[in-house]
Order: structure tokens, then sequence, then C-alpha cells
């Protein structure tokens, strides 16, 4: 049955491995596509980011944090639309045209930004606090992951927004309540250890001083990499929870199953 309005809870539940496994499908089988999209976003973080340095360190984070996700919502509309409605979407640009999407999808990544800042100002905080590496780090650890797991609830509002839908928190609530463990293991596979093993070897090659600048763009490029599995992986979530489908082409909304 073809619906206009959300489903009142998730229609299926999400299988752990296949939804990895096609998150990293869509991306690599795409690559070319992803590096068009996220030209002008690249550009702008990393200015946004060269800016931030001017400023002291309590600044840095704050116009970081809420900067980037300027860039990140030109990246991440273009993307979502891209797997999610096909190359006849017409959103693959390097500039894209702006539009009332954008400026909802970029509410949204606001609202949802609040959820990180206990994580943004920790270093400063432990810092304040004198707290050594390792329970600096565990500390950040154990904060991060009620956060992420937060955040990750509400994550099916950027995908449903960048087609359009009407779709709400409650909404993106609601179809991710009782496969949330697996939504989390599924992101960790997908996202988080990849990530954090990149990080690592960035780190490592960030030591030296010629390396400095060729570590801060590799991780500048190894972010957006990592924002377009995360943005997959919720394509793929949201329509097996949803059951989500394009519309007919004669129709202008896209339909729940």
């Amino acid at each position: 049955m073809i619906q206009a309005e959300p489903p009142s809870g998730a229609v299926a539940p999400l299988p752990l491995l296949p939804t990895v496994s096609e998150a990293y499908r869509l991306v690599f089988g795409n690559l070319g596509t992803l590096a068009k999209v996220t030209v002008l976003p690249f550009v702008l973080l990393f200015l946004i980011t060269v800016l931030a340095s001017l400023l002291d360190t309590f600044e840095v984070r704050l116009v970081w944090e809420f900067g980037a996700e300027l860039p990140w919502t030109l990246m991440a509309v273009a993307w979502l639309r891209f797997l999610l409605l096909g190359p006849t979407s017409g959103d693959v640009v390097v500039f894209p045209r702006l539009g009332t999407r954008h400026g909802r999808f970029l509410i949204y990544a606001l609202l949802l930004s609040l959820i990180n800042l206990p994580l943004t100002f920790f270093h400063h905080l432990s810092g304040a606090l004198g707290l050594d590496n390792a329970v600096a780090t565990l500390a950040y650890w154990v904060l991060f992951m009620p956060l992420f797991y937060l955040s990750l609830r509400f994550a099916f509002v950027y995908v449903a927004t960048a087609v359009d839908e009407p779709y709400s928190f409650a909404h993106a609530w609601r179809h991710t309540r009782g496969i949330s463990f697996t939504l989390f293991a599924a992101i960790g596979l997908t996202v988080v250890l990849p990530a954090e093993g990149i990080d690592w070897l960035l780190g490592l090659l960030s030591d030296s001083d010629s390396g400095t600048f060729a570590a801060l763009l590799l991780w500048h490029a190894n972010m957006w990499l990592v924002e377009a599995l995360y943005l997959a992986f919720c394509v793929v979530a949201f329509r097996t929870c949803t059951g989500w489908v394009p519309a007919p082409a004669h129709d202008l909304l896209q339909r729940f199953d």
C-alpha cells in the first residue's frame, strides 16, 4: 500500500550486516558523484577551519561546530537526493541552487548540533579539570555513546527533509524505536570504527612539521568520506524502516510504502 504520510512505526527490522554492506556499496560505487557534490563544501569548510584557527580555543570550537553546518547542508542535501532519487534528481552539481529544503535542513542540523555541544567543549573542560589522558579518553567515550545514540535516533529527519517529506523528530523517534541497538551497532561498524582508525593514522602523519598541512587536507577529505558513509547508512535504514519509495515520475510527492 502506498500512503502519503509516514507510518506510525518501523515497518521492518533493520538487518545489521546487509545494511552496512549496502551503505559501503552506495558510497564506493559513486565516488565520482561524491567528489562532485563535496567540492564546494570542502573548500568552504577548509576556509572556516582556517578562519576559526585565528580565534581562541573556546571560540574556535563554537565557530567550527555551528559554521560547519552550512557546508554540510550543501553536501548532505545533494548526496541524499542522489541516493534516494538517482542521477535524474538534478542535484549533482558543484554549485547547487539553494531553496527552501536547504533552509529547513540547516535548521534541523543546527538543532541537532546542540546535542554535541558537550563533546565540542569536552577537551576544554577536561583540561580545566586537570584530567590525565587516560581518564579524559574514558570520560569522552562515556559521554559520546549516549549523545551519539540520541542524535542517531533523530537522523531520519535529514533523509526525509532532503526529499521534501512532511517529517518530524517525533516521526524519527518512533521509526527507530525497537531497532535502536541494531542501528547503533550498524553505524559503529559503518562509520565510527573506520573513522577512528583513519584519524589515528592521520595523527601519526601530523607528528612531523612537513606532514601537518598534508594531514589537515587528508583529514578534511576523510571527514567528507565518513559523512557520506553516515548519510548512506541513514538512507538504507530510512528506506528499510519506513518503507519509503520514490514516487512515480508524474507525481511530485514521495511516498511511504
